[in-house]
């Protein structure tokens, strides 16, 4: 239960931030276009929720096998050894959660107190996406590679 309101959630804020993005920057193209009128921080806000929603996306994309791959390598293996290949993913996953929630947190620290130039928001708001994306990489990475020692699909654990 607790699984699928995560995953009701993180697609939720994964939508929202791509509605925010698409929207502001057709209102933003409408006003600049029929009033000569753009708002002055739309493409900004526009930006920062892409970020915020790539960002999202890679662990989302994590946790359904949606990122982009070479699999020629995989294919070719025997059956026995993909469980060890996965694992091995996983715990690439998980290192790379770490070193993105490390940088992050430094990069929110250092620059967190300038202000967005057009909308005057602390720059620390879109820096923190990259901490908090980092521990829901680590989450997914966890719970797939749960999943593959127990010998069960994602589907089946929920």
């Amino acid at each position: 239960m607790i699984l699928r309101i995560y995953d009701s959630l993180t697609m939720g804020l994964l939508a929202l931030s791509g509605a925010a993005m698409f929207g502001l920057a057709i209102v933003n193209a409408l006003l600049r276009y029929f009033f000569d009128a753009p708002l002055t921080w739309g493409e900004e806000i526009s930006r920062y929720a892409m970020v915020w929603g790539v960002l999202i996306g890679v662990a989302l994309a994590y946790r359904t096998g949606q990122h982009v791959a070479i699999t020629l390598i995989v294919d070719v293996l025997p059956r026995k050894v993909l469980l060890p290949v996965r694992i091995v993913s996983h715990v690439l996953a998980l290192a790379t959660a770490f070193v993105l929630f490390w940088s992050g947190r430094i990069l929110t620290e250092s620059l967190g107190i300038i202000f967005a130039p057009s909308s005057d928001i602390p720059m620390s708001w879109i820096f923190v996406a990259f901490p908090v994306c980092a521990v829901l990489l680590a989450f997914e990475a966890l719970r797939l590679l749960v999943s593959d020692l127990r010998g069960t699909t994602l589907g089946d654990a929920k």
